[in-house]
């Protein structure tokens, strides 16, 4: 399915806002604990977390334990790998130019020989004896507790980069882990057709949901049964952060891909969501399953959507 994402690479999602959060008050919430809160984090620390399934950490340059920075977690598709991930969304070049640690770790090897996410029974052709054998929601929390700890996190910016099984697993987090997850871009992946599948959020989650509606591979219109269509996850999210669903809401246009001429990506938003939150869809109109080139300042929306939505 993503072999062709290295073709792309010398070329080289909506925002939905889960928020099935509860009204009480602050003192009541989770914050994720971290090295900063003590002033313990080591000012050279390893670069790599994970223990037994290890991941790559990259740094700024510049690193400094009296700053805090935010953390990106980038989430591959299936059959490549954190690093090839990085290296599309130009995610290694930005540590330094917009200064945030990186995440980039690898999901397990599946029985067809490729790597994928486990994170809904329906995603990325996973064999049914492989379905519910693993969920990789511990493990991505694990990480995400352990960056904490390691080095200077300012954990009101957590957030995931996922596409197309990343995609799935990005949203399964936001179901699952929201009290460690502030925030998440999705392209080309989607998620539960059922509902009560996915868990009720403890914290809201700025959820940027993009996808093209050429996608071969995870098809913009869904599959009966097995998952949702991009407009319906967007509006799953958009319910679940209480917007106001029936007055979606059209914003600027944005240019993500130089392949297709002019700005492509009609934005669609929700008002009224909760604590103030926003939700958005980004469809790519004839944008395929591996959009390339990039516009460098649509890539730059990426890590920008995180930047800009921390948690209260």
């Amino acid at each position: 399915m993503f072999s062709k994402i290295l073709a792309a690479l010398p070329l080289v999602a909506a925002v939905a806002l889960l928020g099935a959060c509860s009204d009480g008050s602050d003192s009541a919430r989770y914050r994720l604990p971290g090295c900063a809160d003590s002033g313990s984090c080591q000012p050279n620390p390893p670069l790599v977390i994970g223990g037994e399934r290890p991941s790559m950490v990259a740094l700024p340059a510049d690193y400094d334990v009296t700053r805090r920075y935010p953390l990106v977690m980038v989430l591959h598709g299936r059959g490549v790998n954190g690093l090839v991930q990085s290296l599309y969304m130009d995610l290694l070049d930005g540590v330094d130019r917009r200064d945030y640690i990186l995440v980039y770790p690898d999901g397990l090897v599946a029985g067809d020989g490729r790597r994928q996410w486990r994170s809904t029974p329906t995603c990325c052709d996973t064999p049914a004896a492989e379905a519910d054998a693993i969920s990789d929601v511990g493990y991505l929390s694990g990480l995400i507790e352990e960056a904490a700890a390691t080095y200077s996190v300012d954990t009101s910016r957590v957030g995931l980069i996922g596409h197309s099984s990343g995609g799935f697993m990005a949203l399964t987090m936001a179901c699952e882990a929201s009290h460690l997850v502030t925030s998440l871009v999705q392209l080309a992946g989607s998620t539960f057709v059922d509902l009560e599948l996915c868990q009720p959020a403890s914290e809201r989650v700025s959820v940027l949901s993009i996808h093209g509606d050429q996608d071969d591979t995870v098809f913009f219109d869904g599959i009966e049964g097995r998952y949702l269509s991009a407009p319906a996850v967007a509006q799953r999210y958009a319910m679940l952060a209480g917007c106001d669903t029936a007055n979606p809401q059209a914003q600027a246009d944005v240019d993500l891909v130089a392949s297709i001429d002019g700005a492509e990506t009609s934005v669609t938003s929700w008002p009224g969501c909760l604590r103030g939150s926003a939700v958005e869809f980004w469809k790519m109109n004839g944008g395929p399953h591996i959009p390339a080139p990039w516009v460098p300042a649509g890539l730059d929306q990426f890590v920008g959507w995180i930047l800009q939505h921390p948690r209260d």
